[in-house]
Order: C-alpha cells, then structure tokens, then sequence
C-alpha cells in the first residue's frame, strides 16, 4: 500500500483494498485510501468495481457468485424444465454460499439483471438462455385446458378441475401464468388473456354509451356471475383499464 501511496495512485490502492475484502463499504474504502468520493467513483468504474448502493463489489468476486447463481439456476432448470422461472432464494443461496455477504445478495441479483446476466420475470429469475420447451403431451394438455377455459371465458371452469381434465401438472398451469398466456383471478379462478382483452372491449363499448358502471351492470354486459365479475373488475383495476369510483367504475 506504501508504493500505490508513494506513486500516488491511489485508484490502484482502492482496487487493492476491494480485492483483499471482495466487498467494501464506499464511505469506509474511500476514506482508507485518502480519495474523494467524485474520484473513488471513477477510480471505481476505472477498476472494474460492482457498484452496489453503499458498497463495492470486487470483479473476481462478483464472477464467483455469478458463476454460482447460474449455477443453481442452471441446476433448477434441469430439475423442472416446464418452469420458466425459479425462486430469487435459488440464486440468493447459491450467491451467498459462494461468498457473498447476506446484506448485499439482493442488490448483487439486481445489479446482474441489470447487466443482463440473469433474467428477471415474474417476481423470479432464471437464466437468460433457459427457454420452456413442452413435450408432445404438456403441448396436448396446455391445447386442453386453455380450450376448456376459453369455452366460457367469463365463467370458466374451477382451474383444478380443468387443469386435471386436461392432464396439465400444476408446473405447467405455473407456466402458462410465467407466459401470460392464462390470468388467475382466485385460488381457483383463471382465464385467458384473450378474456381480458374481450371484457375490456366490452366494458367499453358499454362505458361510451352509458357511462360509469356499476358491478351488477358490468357483471351483465359480461355475461357472468359476481362470481366472476368482481374479481375480474378489480384486476383489470389493477391493469389500469378500469377505474372504481364509488360504487361505479370509469372504463378507460
């Protein structure tokens, strides 16, 4: 550290300092090397360094977890081909095994999504390479159930009875949710995306020549029951594609 300080290279010293600790403080590491935080910053990017929020992250260090988070990832995938998506726990646990500290795993999995090394997707990750690929009979079963919940899209069948109906294991019911190609509406309540498409179109229609609507109309222009009218409305809420106001909701 003396030479780095006496050739006044103290972008050189912070890089040091990283790789000895793998994962430092900012505040702290730019303190010990004697560098403003303006110049610790591009002495940062200069060396490679992970930026984590309050932390650096050393580039050998940030491979090693890396290379273990795709690692699970990867064994994941082998494990359950019909899912497109594992847990954030599977890399988390992979990363932190590897070495990396607790605190930091969640920004650390941002941070390689951002970067485009791990792939983000419903609330999961997985590994940007891994793509579902089905089977003769998960393609005959995801052809049944979607048809049996198409048949009346508005009042479709319990998902479980349709799901057993058709032979699709719960991995690919989750799997036609990851592709967007069904939407849960309950524990049991599912339709496919075509449904909302229809239901939005409707409302609509029915919003340009009455005006604000309340459930029990929505439910009749629908065609349904509040069964399935309510929970319906209150996701296309969430979408923003409908309003509740009061007791009526505001189609957009």
């Amino acid at each position: 550290r003396g030479a780095a300080l006496t050739a006044d290279d103290r972008g050189a010293l912070l890089e040091r300092h990283t790789a000895e600790h793998r994962l430092v403080g900012k505040e702290r590491s730019t303190a010990a090397v004697g560098l403003a935080a303006p110049a610790a910053a591009e002495a940062a990017r200069t060396a490679g360094l992970l930026d984590l929020g309050a932390e650096w992250a050393h580039p050998e260090a940030v491979a090693d977890w890396t290379a273990a988070a795709l690692a699970a990832l990867r064994e994941h995938h082998a494990a359950h081909p019909v899912e497109r998506i594992a847990s954030k726990d599977v890399a988390a646990r992979a990363a932190v095994g590897a070495g990396c500290p607790q605190g930091a795993v969640g920004r650390l999995l941002d941070a390689l999504v951002a970067r485009g090394e791990l792939a983000a997707e419903r609330g999961g990750l997985r590994d940007p390479a891994h793509t579902v690929a089905l089977d003769p009979a998960q393609r005959a079963a995801r052809a049944a159930l979607l048809a049996a919940l198409s048949a009346q899209p508005f009042a479709p069948p319990r998902l479980s009875e349709a799901a057993a109906a058709a032979g699709a294991s719960e991995a690919l019911v989750r799997e036609l949710e990851a592709a967007g190609e069904l939407v849960r509406l309950g524990a049991d309540i599912a339709v496919v995306t075509a449904a909302l498409d229809e239901a939005t179109r409707r409302l609509r229609a029915a919003f340009a020549a009455e005006g604000p609507l309340t459930a029990a109309r929505a439910k009749d222009v629908l065609g349904t029951s509040r069964k399935y009218a309510l929970p319906l409305l209150e996701h296309l809420d969430r979408l923003g594609r409908t309003r509740r106001d009061g007791d009526v909701r505001v189609v957009r």
